[in-house]
C-alpha cells in the first residue's frame, strides 16, 4: 500500500481502455473520478456506483453534455504526445462506453442483484450456491451500489457501508467494501464526516497516519465524530488496503497544502516538519514519494527567511550562540533552499567585523569563554556546511581561543597559581575532558600544561592526600588514569 500522486495525463495514459471490462480497473475508475468530477461531486457519487448501476449511467447520459465532456477530456489526456487524432480516440471511447452499458444491463437482468443494506447484509454477503468468484464480486458491487442509490450525502453512504462492513467476513465481500469505501473517502468533506475537522494540517496528519500504518486502535477514534468508532473498528479488523491508500492520499494533500502544520512557534513548526519526514516513511519509502519530499522542502523554505530567522534566534546572547543554533538546525532540515539559507546566514554572521569580540556572551568567566569557544568550534567543524567555508569559520574560532589563552595566560596561571597541584590539574583536566579546547595547538597547550602539573614533586602527595588505605589510594589512581585517558593526555 503506497499512495503516489499523479497528474491527470499520467493516470489517463495508464488506463488506455480497449475493452468494456477495462473501465472497471482501478486506474480507469480514477480517470472517471477526474474526468467526471463536476458531475459526480455535487451528486455525491463514486465511479463504482456509476459503473455498477444502470440507473446512474442513464442519468449521466441524460444530463446534457457531462458525458461528452468527460469522454473528450479523457481522450485528450490519452493522446497527448501521440500521433493519434483525438477524434479517433473519442470515437473509440464512445464505442467502449456504449458496449459497457449494454453489457451491464444484460448482466443485471440475468443475475438480478439485490440491494445490499445494513439490514440485508448478513444474508446477501454470502456466496450463493454455485456462484463463482467473478459473479459473486459483480453481485456484491451491484448490490452495494443499489443499496446506496437513495443516499444523498457522503455521511449517509459511509454510515451504511460501515454497517455493512461490520457484517462482512474477510475475503471477497470485504474486498468489495474496501474498494467502495476508498472511493467514498476521496473527497475532503467525506473524510471530515468520518473523523471530524482538523484544527491544523498537523492535527490531520497525526490523526490519519496511524490509520494508514495500522497503528490506530478504536480507542483512538475522535470522540466527536459519530462514524469514527465503527471506521476505526473496521480498519483494526481488516487490511483494507484501498481505504488506507485513500487516507494516505489525504495525508499527502495536507502536507502539500499551504496551511500551517501547527499553531505553535516557528521553531515548533519547523521541528514538526523535520520530524514528519521520518514519520512518513513506510516500508522504506516516503508516502507520496517525490511530491511529499518537495512539499516538505517548500514548507521549510517558507519557514526560513530574512523575516523569520530572528524569531528563531530569540534567547541567544551572542553571535556564537546564534551560529550554534543555526548549525544545529542545518543538520536537521532538508532541501537545498532551507539548508542553503542557513549556511548563508552562518557565513554572514561569522563575516562580521571584529567577530572575535562577539562570539561569546558578555559577563562570562575566562573558563566559561574557553568552553563556549570550544563548543562553537566543534559545532562548526562537524557541521554539514560547505567544506571551505566550514574550515575557515572553524579557524576563526580557534584563533579567537588562542588569543584568549594568550591574553589571560590561563594555562600558565594554572601551572604557577595557588592551591595544590592536584586541584589545578583537575581544573585543566575537566576542561580537556569536556572538549573545551579546540583541536590542534590549543588542545596541545592544555595537555602540556597538565603534564607539567603532574611532574611537580608535590603532585602525587597532594592528589592522594587523605587516602590512608591502600585500596582507596589504588582507586584514586585508577580514577586519575581514566580521566587522563578521557582528556587524551596519556
Amino acid at each position: 500500500m503506497m499512495f503516489t500522486p499523479r497528474e491527470d495525463i499520467d493516470v489517463a495514459k495508464s488506463a488506455i481502455c480497449e475493452e468494456p471490462t477495462d473501465l472497471f480497473s482501478a486506474d480507469a475508475r480514477e480517470v472517471i473520478t477526474r474526468a467526471c468530477s463536476t458531475y459526480l461531486g455535487p451528486r455525491k457519487l463514486t465511479p463504482i456506483e456509476l459503473l455498477y448501476n444502470p440507473r446512474h449511467q442513464a442519468d449521466l447520459m441524460n444530463s446534457g453534455t457531462s458525458a461528452m465532456q468527460a469522454v473528450q477530456k479523457t481522450a485528450s489526456w490519452q493522446v497527448r504526445g501521440m500521433s493519434v487524432p483525438v477524434s479517433e480516440r473519442i470515437r473509440r471511447l464512445w464505442d467502449i462506453v456504449d458496449q459497457a452499458k449494454l453489457d451491464m444491463v444484460a448482466r443485471v437482468e440475468e443475475l438480478d442483484p439485490q440491494p445490499i443494506t445494513p439490514e440485508s447484509a448478513v444474508s446477501l454477503l454470502l456466496p450463493a450456491a454455485g456462484e463463482d468468484n467473478a459473479d459473486f464480486a459483480f453481485r456484491i458491487m451491484c448490490g452495494l451500489s443499489a443499496g446506496l442509490a437513495d443516499k444523498k450525502t457522503w455521511k449517509d453512504k459511509i454510515d451504511s457501508v460501515l454497517q455493512i462492513g461490520a457484517a462482512a467476513a474477510e475475503g471477497p465481500a470485504l474486498n468489495c467494501i474496501d474498494m467502495l469505501l476508498s472511493e467514498l473517502l476521496r473527497a475532503a468533506d467525506a473524510l471530515a464526516d468520518v473523523v471530524g475537522d482538523f484544527a491544523t494540517a498537523g492535527d490531520g496528519v497525526d490523526t490519519l497516519l496511524p490509520l494508514v500504518t495500522g497503528a490506530a486502535k478504536p480507542t483512538d477514534a475522535p470522540p466527536k465524530a459519530s462514524l469514527a468508532v465503527p471506521f476505526y473498528k473496521l480498519l483494526t479488523r481488516a487490511p483494507m488496503p484501498g481505504t488506507r491508500t485513500a487516507l494516505a492520499g489525504h495525508v499527502v494533500r495536507l502536507v502539500a497544502g499551504s496551511d500551517k502544520m501547527t499553531n505553535k512557534s516557528l521553531s515548533d513548526e519547523i521541528g514538526f516538519v523535520v520530524e514528519l519526514r521520518e514519520r512518513l516513511m513506510l516500508d522504506g519509502a516516503l508516502i507520496g514519494g517525490e511530491a511529499t519530499q518537495e512539499a516538505l522542502e517548500r514548507r521549510l523554505a517558507r519557514s526560513l527567511s530574512d523575516q523569520t530567522i530572528d524569531m528563531l534566534m530569540q534567547g541567544t546572547r551572542s553571535v556564537g550562540e546564534r551560529v550554534m543554533r543555526a548549525v544545529s538546525l542545518h543538520r536537521k532540515v532538508f532541501g537545498e533552499t532551507a539548508r542553503g539559507y542557513l549556511e548563508q546566514y552562518v557565513v554572514e554572521l561569522m563575516g562580521q567585523p571584529q567577530i572575535e569580540t562577539k562570539l561569546v556572551p558578555e559577563g562570562l568567566s575566562v573558563r566559561q569563554q574557553i568552553k563556549a569557544l570550544g563548543a562553537l568550534h566543534r559545532a562548526l567543524a562537524t557541521s554539514g556546511i560547505t567544506g571551505r567555508a566550514r574550515d575557515r569559520m572553524a579557524r576563526q574560532v580557534e584563533q579567537t581561543q588562542t588569543g584568549l589563552l594568550n591574553s589571560t595566560r590561563l594555562l600558565e596561571k594554572l601551572n604557577d597559581g595557588s592551591g595544590s597541584a592536584a586541584e589545578r590539574l583537575m581544573r585543566v583536566l575537566d576542561l580537556c575532558r569536556e572538549g573545551a579546547f579546540t583541536d590542534g595547538e590549543n588542545a596541545d597547550r592544555a595537555r602540556a600544561a597538565a603534564q607539567q602539573l603532574m611532574k611537580r614533586p608535590d603532585f602525587l602527595d597532594s592528589y592522594l592526600d587523605g587516602a590512608s588505605q591502600k585500596g582507596e589510594r589504588a582507586s584514586r589512581l585508577r580514577d586519575l588514569q581514566r580521566k587522563l585517558a578521557e582528556a587524551r593526555i596519556v
